[in-house]
């Protein structure tokens, strides 16, 4: 006999250890630290707003077996402020996967986001893409990934013996330095990156000076403090950017093993100024003795070209 399903919205504080468990078994690197973290700062305490979860209950049982996230986000368009909501954190038990259920649960999650909100999107990995799909949201773009070496030895001595790569990478180090240096002449201006404390207000006036024609989420100083800054997030960093006195974008890193992950980046003329904003961020990523950095990025393309042109590569 088949199983029947219901959606229900969940009562955040009620349901915690539900929704907890959930991703817990579900979602890949989540223990009970990080999905108590997940809940209270994706959710309860989200500025954009009280974050909404449905759970996925078979008929006459008590236990969900399946939960989807609607995590808001501020968007503006000029001066227009938009309720955006993100389809996140969705996750079904194993043996409950089958398409019917998890397609329930996910127009469950569109339909109830169609109504409270004035923008849905959803990020969804290769396994969860055709439910996306067929739940109603179009595809728009892809998430790419850009990364650029500043070392080589790692990599040279994976293809040569050990005393040859010693000998090469100097060699190899200088031509990419002298490439940087290329660059930065060719696509100026030249901005001087510098790391700095999370309560800066200089990131409110870079939000500020946004172009008025390009959606965008919200980069204000708080918000950007609340998806990075909190200990819960991890090891994030900012770097700010300058031009001479005015600050003009910024970078959210963190070192992992020995690279440079970019969790965000913005300046105040993205087509024009995300060039040397990188470039800018490499020199102080060298400083720290890493050996590459990378980002994952969706968004304009004009701006994914400008990634490129600082000489990362898509991966």
């Amino acid at each position: 006999m088949a199983i029947t399903y219901h959606v229900q919205e969940a009562d955040l504080t009620a349901s915690a250890a539900d929704i907890r468990g959930l991703w817990v078994a579900n979602l890949i690197g989540h223990d009970e630290a990080s999905a108590r973290a997940k809940l209270r700062l994706g959710y309860a305490e989200n500025p954009a707003g009280t974050g909404l979860a449905l759970l996925l209950v078979p008929q006459g049982e008590a236990d969900a077996v399946g939960v989807q996230g609607l995590h808001p986000r501020a968007f503006h368009f000029g001066e227009r402020r938009l309720r955006a909501v993100g389809l996140a954190d969705y996750a079904v038990d194993a043996s409950h996967r089958s398409l019917g259920p998890a397609l329930q649960l996910m127009r469950y999650g569109t339909q109830c986001a169609q109504t409270r909100f004035d923008l849905t999107y959803g990020l969804p990995n290769h396994k969860a893409a055709a439910v996306v799909a067929r739940a109603g949201l179009r595809r728009i773009g892809t998430i790419r990934r850009f990364a650029k070496p500043l070392r080589s030895r790692q990599q040279l001595v994976q293809r040569l013996p050990a005393p040859l790569a010693a000998v090469v990478a100097p060699v190899v180090d200088l031509m990419l330095r002298l490439d940087e240096a290329r660059r930065s002449i060719v696509h100026g201006p030249r901005l001087v990156c510098q790391e700095t404390p999370w309560t800066l207000a200089d990131i409110d006036a870079v939000w500020s000076h946004r172009p008025a024609a390009l959606l965008l989420s919200e980069r204000s100083g708080a918000m950007l403090r609340w998806r990075f800054g909190q200990p819960e997030r991890g090891a994030w960093r900012l770097s700010v950017a300058r031009q001479g006195d005015s600050t003009r974008g910024y970078v959210v890193w963190r070192i992992k093993d020995d690279h440079v992950e970019i969790g965000d980046f913005f300046s105040d003329a993205p087509d024009e100024l995300t060039t040397p904003l990188l470039l800018a961020f490499a020199r102080e990523a060298r400083r720290a003795g890493v050996n590459a950095i990378s980002v994952t990025f969706f968004g304009r393309e004009a701006v994914a070209r400008a990634i490129q042109r600082s000489g990362m590569a898509l991966r």
